[in-house]
């Protein structure tokens, strides 16, 4: 890596310590904090959406997927934001007119149960904590594939840096630089790195080669069905993705937070198409033996020039801040409105000063947890392998107000969590996330049977 690389590198993390700084001038309120003072508008809300969710389990694990299993291995992609945009559709203005400030405000609608508040913002809080832990992962693998930098010691002051101006701009900054890293990294992976392959390498010789591996170009190809099905639950994960919620609550209106989650799933298809075409270009360009965990940044490396691994690695880092940005805000807002201020009402006199507190202890959690487990996909799979059968069903119920008994709600979020974080122990015998969902659906039945005979009951009283 050139000098001039790494200036462009540290360039990059510059401006982003400088929007941070400049962020801060407008955040006078925790709500300005938290949800940039409702107040965001659409282009901002569709870039930041987009660039949230383009984490890089997604831009790296697509090719490799794809490499390994054909275009089936593109539902890695595809599932979540599937889910966000379901989501979207049904739910997006009426949450937005509610005027909630966090996930758990849906699932405790009543406000009125504080177990059912703090256990759904403890898997909440989990989830996005392995979120934020596993783009840790994948910015110290960019770095020690392309730079020779000590990766532990690059990779902390880089996430210092994401730390520090999310804690200065709150969801300010991270609105703004979301829009900034969207636009560089749709322009280098999306756009240039395509392109040289076209011009260097026939489209006719990558098609004729790929498809003569039996099942390379079929529905599902030759994904295993765990495998499969695993992918298929991340569909219910972006129902309830908690950092598509924030941009939700924090839309100028509700027709904008509606129409910004269906443009954004729009690029999302175009993008998801795009890193397929790279895991098919791998499996020609790139030699037979690599790591296909791999794919993504050898492909880049052997067609990119000198001179653009600089932007490239500011890109991937970009995608990787989007996201860890956003789910430092998503814990820390949540630790402080539905567990601290719960648990001790009144002990906080600056909130704004807790919240930013906040930021940096869940930031320094997640870097403690990312340098101990090494792995993106991994890191990710842990969190929202517990994430949706905990809480699928109670931000369906809350959402749409069906009368369910707090102990019912209640043991829906634990029976769902604990199970699933049982099967992964057992090194899921069972897909966790499904049996967790399975199980947790049987205290949410009986509780929306007791709901609706109670409501029943004071009708006729």
């Amino acid at each position: 890596m050139s000098a001039f690389d790494l200036l462009v590198l540290f360039a990059y993390l510059g401006i982003m310590l400088f929007m941070g700084i400049r962020a801060m001038k407008t955040v006078k309120t925790e709500e300005d904090f938290i949800l940039g003072g409702r107040s965001v508008s659409s282009f901002f809300v569709l870039l930041s959406i987009f660039a949230s969710w383009t984490g890089l389990s997604g831009l790296f694990g697509t090719p490799q997927y794809v490499n390994v299993y054909g275009t089936a291995g593109g539902w890695w992609w595809f599932t979540f934001p599937l889910g966000v945009f379901i989501m979207g559709v049904t739910m997006a203005k009426l949450l937005r007119r509610r005027m909630y400030m966090t996930l758990p405000d849906i699932v405790d609608h009543n406000h009125t149960s504080k177990g059912v508040r703090i256990a759904s913002s403890v898997v909440t809080v989990w989830n996005y904590l392995a979120w934020t832990a596993g783009q840790v992962a994948g910015i110290m693998l960019v770095i020690s594939t392309f730079t020779n930098l000590e990766p532990v010691v690059a990779v902390i002051i880089t996430y210092l840096v994401i730390i520090t101006f999310t804690m200065l701009g709150g969801f300010r900054a991270v609105v703004h630089t979301d829009a900034f890293q969207a636009i560089l990294f749709l322009v280098i992976i999306g756009v240039v790195i395509p392109v040289l392959i076209i011009s260097r390498y026939e489209l006719g010789d990558i098609w004729r080669e790929t498809s003569k591996i039996d099942g390379f170009y079929s529905v599902f190809g030759n994904v295993p069905k765990g495998t499969m099905i695993t992918w298929w639950l991340l569909a219910p994960a972006g129902f309830i993705d908690t950092m598509a919620f924030q941009r939700i609550f924090a839309a100028k209106d509700e027709k904008t937070a509606k129409k910004s989650i269906i443009k954004a799933f729009g690029m999302m298809i175009v993008f998801g198409l795009i890193l397929i075409f790279l895991g098919l270009a791998s499996k020609v360009i790139l030699p037979a033996d690599i790591d296909p965990a791999n794919a993504m940044l050898l492909l880049v490396q052997k067609i990119l020039p000198k001179g653009l691994l600089g932007l490239l690695i500011a890109a991937l880092v970009g995608v990787a801040m989007s996201t860890a940005s956003t789910t430092l805000l998503v814990c820390s807002a949540t630790i402080e409105q539905d567990i601290f201020s719960v648990l001790c009402p009144g002990k906080t006199k600056s909130k704004l000063k807790m919240h930013r507190i906040l930021v940096l202890i869940v930031g320094l959690l997640a870097l403690t947890l990312a340098l101990k487990v090494p792995s993106v996909t991994s890191i990710l799979m842990y969190g929202y392998s517990v994430y949706v059968p905990g809480l699928l069903l109670p931000v369906i119920a809350g959402t749409f107000e069906w009368k369910i008994p707090d102990r019912y709600m209640l043991g829906t979020i634990i029976c769902g969590a604990v199970s699933a974080m049982i099967l992964i122990l057992l090194g899921e015998p069972f897909p966790a996330s499904l049996g967790g969902l399975l199980l947790s659906a049987v205290p949410f039945a009986i509780g929306l049977l007791r709901g609706r005979a109670e409501g029943m009951k004071r009708e006729n009283a």
